[in-house]
């Protein structure tokens, strides 16, 4: 009997789940739920990890090129983590900085306030 891949089948496409966050601005952001088990950065999307809901970093893999101190934040995030979320990376790099600041402060949204 042949597998679905040996077939040609392909596995049918999931939706990503998403979460609403509320930065310290109020604005709601839509975060795609990530696996936590083979998350991998993906260049210069945005990434929150959080523990419940405590946000323990964000920020992208260029990030972590750049500079050791937020390599150290990062590890330590990671070893905490219960949740990883993704955001595709704004336009501006000034947008990315104020994105990246507001979502530091954030907190999941209530599901009547999500909109």
């Amino acid at each position: 009997m042949l597998s679905w891949i040996e077939a040609g089948f392909e596995p049918p496409l999931r939706h990503k789940k998403t979460s609403q966050w509320l930065g310290l601005s109020g604005h709601a952001y839509a975060l795609e739920h990530e696996n936590l088990g083979d998350f991998v950065l993906n260049g210069a999307d945005l990434y929150l990890i959080a523990r419940g809901n405590s946000v323990l970093w964000v920020g992208c893999g260029l990030d972590l090129i750049a500079e050791p101190a937020i390599r150290l934040r990062f590890r330590k995030a990671m070893s905490r983590a219960d949740g990883v979320f993704r955001l595709a990376r704004p336009m501006l790099d000034d947008g990315r900085l104020s994105v990246i600041a507001d979502l530091e402060g954030a907190v999941p949204a209530r599901i009547d306030q999500a909109a």
